[in-house]
């Protein structure tokens, strides 16, 4: 997937996969840096690797 595309959607709450590697993640795109997305949850921020992303669902109420 790349920056461009994810890009977009920055300020968006979102829930964001990586399918096999186990991981999913519940928050808003914050920043997109490199291979970098940086995620703010409920947790804090979290930052994943943009290479191991499957899939990005975008919350459309909010």
């Amino acid at each position: 997937m790349t920056n461009e595309v994810i890009k977009k959607y920055i300020g968006k709450n979102c829930r964001i996969s990586t399918g096999s590697f186990g991981t999913n993640v519940i928050g808003k795109i914050i920043d997109v840096n490199e291979n970098w997305i940086e995620i703010q949850t409920k947790k804090g921020n979290e930052l994943i690797n943009a290479e191991f992303v499957q899939s990005i669902k975008i919350d459309p109420s909010k």
